[in-house]
């Protein structure tokens, strides 16, 4: 399946209803710098959209309810449902009918389900009244730890769990992902993070500035790329290794994974670059050509 290469804003919603192009995001550095005494992991990441979405459709209904449908079957207390209840509380709005067209793939490492909350949380904020960011990225946060960064959208160096962000400026990227069979649970991964590698952390460079660094001087070829999750996720998942060696075998400047995975991808010269190496990927369950895009959310026609 080849993704779209572009997002731009198009369509009006109507009084009831609007539909809400929510985008995935890439990790260009994933770095775990320890385990805090709640229980979480202490991260530094650089996160950046792409145009590959999932498409919301959030009508107001009259029966004062949150009633969601999926193109695919979804926890019962799906993040998307989450943050339209919290959404409620906190405002008193009425209820809603969601429709979620999936095509960001699950247990990916592109944030699909958090795309999915921060979508929900634009679309109510349309249909309801703005409310001030404060309080809506905390919603965000309580929804999920990448929620926030969701709903700033763009290129960001996330820190904490994710909850504190800086934008940077966007980067476009020309990008081929590829995914096997195996998803990955990112709380099994992170469980499976071996204690060792936070002393380790202590002496290892800093991706992310240097990653800054090099997205000033425009050089793509120079992206120091990290993730700090990879060499667990090999174990639960052995192809992302071999995917990241053709990713380079095949043209691409640099290849890494996202997140905590499976999808592996790689930054190539031009789209037509991008095109081209799809080819060598036929064996996989997932393909799409992409890029990084600069928005966070674009509101769509309603159908």
């Amino acid at each position: 399946m080849v993704g779209i290469h572009n997002m731009d804003m198009f369509g009006k919603k109507d009084e009831k209803s609007i539909a809400i192009l929510a985008p995935a995001k890439i990790n260009l550095t994933l770095e775990v710098l320890g385990k805090r005494k709640d229980g979480y992991h202490e991260l530094r990441s650089i996160m950046h959209s792409i145009a590959l979405h999932d498409r919301l459709i959030i009508k107001m209904n009259d029966a004062d309810e949150i009633r969601i449908t999926c193109s695919e079957r979804l926890p019962e207390l799906n993040t998307a449902y989450l943050a339209a209840e919290r959404f409620k509380q906190h405002t008193g709005c009425g209820g809603v009918d969601i429709h979620i067209d999936k095509r960001i793939p699950s247990e990916a490492g592109l944030g699909g389900a958090s795309a999915d909350a921060a979508g929900v949380l634009r679309a109510m904020e349309s249909l309801f009244g703005e409310i001030d960011d404060e309080t809506l990225y905390s919603i965000g946060r309580s929804v999920g730890a990448d929620v926030p960064f969701c709903l700033l959208g763009g290129c960001a160096i996330a820190e904490g769990i994710g909850e504190r962000l800086t934008a940077l400026p966007s980067k476009r990227l020309n990008l081929l992902l590829v995914k096997g069979k195996k998803g990955i649970s990112t709380g099994a991964l992170f469980n499976a993070l071996n204690a060792d590698s936070y002393v380790e952390q202590k002496y290892m460079p800093n991706y992310s500035e240097m990653l800054i660094k090099a997205m000033a001087k425009d050089n793509q070829r120079a992206l120091p790329l990290y993730n700090d999750l990879m060499k667990a996720a090999i174990s639960f998942a052995p192809e992302i290794e071999v995917y990241r060696a053709r990713m380079l075998e095949c043209g691409a400047s640099a290849s890494m994974m996202t997140g905590s995975g499976s999808v592996v991808y790689g930054i190539f010269e031009s789209a037509e670059h991008a095109e081209k190496a799809y080819e060598c990927f036929n064996d996989c369950e997932y393909r799409c050509v992409t890029n990084t895009i600069s928005e966070s959310y674009a509101i769509s026609n309603v159908d």
